[in-house]
């Protein structure tokens, strides 16, 4: 899970918004909700789809930067897994 969440975090995860070395084309809209380009901020903030989860166990967080205090929480780091 550590390893996803650094891909995600460096963008270079499976989510739709990163560039993959073999899609020339891709295509980056969120497939969850279609409403935005699906990053790691769109994806773990902001996507209507994903809210549910978020609210139950990321209420408290409002970034994802490096000063986020979900880097340095444990709950908050397990809750993002």
């Amino acid at each position: 899970m550590a390893g996803r969440i650094h891909q995600m975090h460096s963008a270079k995860s499976y989510l739709a918004a990163h560039h993959s070395w073999f899609d020339e084309n891709p295509v980056l809209t969120c497939p969850q909700c279609r409403t935005d380009q699906e990053t790691f901020c769109h994806a773990m903030l902001y996507c209507p789809a994903r809210s549910r989860a978020r609210d139950l166990l990321l209420q408290e967080v409002d970034s994802v930067d490096a000063n986020s205090p979900i880097w340095t929480e444990p709950p908050l780091l397990k809750a993002l897994g």
